[in-house]
């Protein structure tokens, strides 16, 4: 049975949903059925996580935090960009990222919020979003 037969099938589920958290309903965990739902949570826990801090696999995750938690000057959507794709290109090479955009809350500089539109090689016509905030204030 293929991906996209998977997604069409009611009783298939295709991973586990992050943060992990206790199901209401089958199994022990919260699971995604289709492919974008956990595209959206791998590509999520991916660009969340820093380089060093996952056990066993010290490579995983990506250089946004390093980028949104330094002094903010010059090109950050750029940067931004860069360590999306770079992440994205080993990690999750089924997604593909058509744009990012980086925003900044006018009423509070700390607060920072990355959207990256990205579809997957299964369906490169349909584009889904994801949203990230962040929140820079130290401490």
């Amino acid at each position: 049975m293929g991906v996209l037969a998977n997604d069409l099938n009611p009783d298939t589920w295709i991973g586990l949903t992050f943060p992990l958290g206790r199901s209401e309903g089958v199994g022990f965990f919260n699971q995604s059925k289709t492919l974008v739902e956990q595209s959206l949570s791998n590509l999520e826990n991916l660009l969340k996580t820093i380089p060093g801090e996952r056990v066993q696999q010290p490579l995983f995750g990506s250089k946004l935090h390093h980028i949104l938690f330094e002094q903010i000057d010059g090109d950050i959507e750029e940067e931004v960009k860069s360590a999306i794709d770079d992440a994205v290109s080993i990690w999750l090479p089924y997604i593909t990222i058509a744009d990012v955009s980086v925003n900044q809350d006018m009423t509070n500089p700390n607060m920072i919020s990355v959207r990256i539109k990205f579809s997957t090689t299964l369906d490169p016509e349909n584009l889904d979003t994801l949203t990230l905030p962040f929140n820079t204030t130290p401490g």
